[in-house]
């Protein structure tokens, strides 16, 4: 296994928030009112203590190095919000094993179906999915007000 799939810890904020903020940005945004959010975010998702939400984290050598995060909604869909692994240990299989611990868990809640939602020109991670058995269904639009 490449790298350790694990919980959280206290430790992570750091790591966690330096990736939020590299995730793709949506256009909508200015720098500083995405990364002001980003860092919201990480704070939020670490000390989340929420039965139908996720995070993991992947750790190699020691260090943290990718993480991914979803939700099982009422409906019992999961969905994978976010998957991220620092770009020097891509191609590594990490993000499968992130993958596979987030899906073993929601299969464990009694989930039969679980989404993911990419943005527009992201072919890396549509790439990923589909080497990991997802299908393509439809296709999202969006307007901001």
């Amino acid at each position: 296994m490449p790298a350790i799939i694990r919980q959280p810890k206290e430790k992570d904020l750091m790591h966690l928030t330096r990736y939020a903020i590299e995730f793709p940005q949506p256009s909508n945004l200015k720098n500083n009112e995405w990364m002001r959010e980003r860092k919201f975010w990480a704070a939020d998702r670490l000390l989340d203590d929420d039965d139908v939400k996720k995070l993991l984290i992947a750790e190699s050598g020691g260090k943290m190095v990718g993480y991914i995060y979803g939700v099982i909604h009422e409906q019992k869909d999961g969905e994978i919000q976010e998957i991220y692994v620092d770009e020097f240990y891509r191609r590594e299989g990490i993000g499968t094993c992130l993958y596979q611990a987030l899906v073993d868990w929601m299969s464990e809640e009694g989930t039969e179906v679980v989404n993911l939602s990419a943005p527009v020109g992201s072919e890396k991670i549509e790439k990923l999915m589909t080497s990991l058995g997802f299908k393509p269904v439809g296709k999202v639009y969006q307007k901001y007000l």
